[in-house]
């Protein structure tokens, strides 16, 4: 990945933005060596995953439901604080 200041960046952009597109790979901007930004190619619109409607959202929903199966019992506030304080790495 190439590293630039912030003076070259704002010089050489044209070049820096066909760099990133012929060849895909980012260019880090720097400011006195600190990293600040990220110059990267776009992805295009159909490598986006399409979003759902809300008739798919809810067919998707309740097909996970019917997966899983229901709680035996509920639980308590007071037996659920007693299962986390009794499970290591949980407090």
């Amino acid at each position: 990945m190439r590293h630039v200041g912030v003076l070259e960046a704002k010089t050489q952009l044209s070049a820096l933005l066909d760099a990133v597109e012929k060849t895909g790979e980012p260019v880090v901007i720097t400011r006195h060596g600190k990293a600040i930004a990220r110059l990267s190619a776009e992805t295009s619109f159909a490598d986006q995953p399409r979003r759902l409607t809300g008739e798919e959202l809810l067919a998707r929903s309740r097909a996970l439901r019917a997966t899983q199966s229901p709680d035996p019992e509920p639980l308590s506030w007071e037996a659920m604080e007693a299962i986390a304080r009794d499970e290591p790495g949980l407090s």
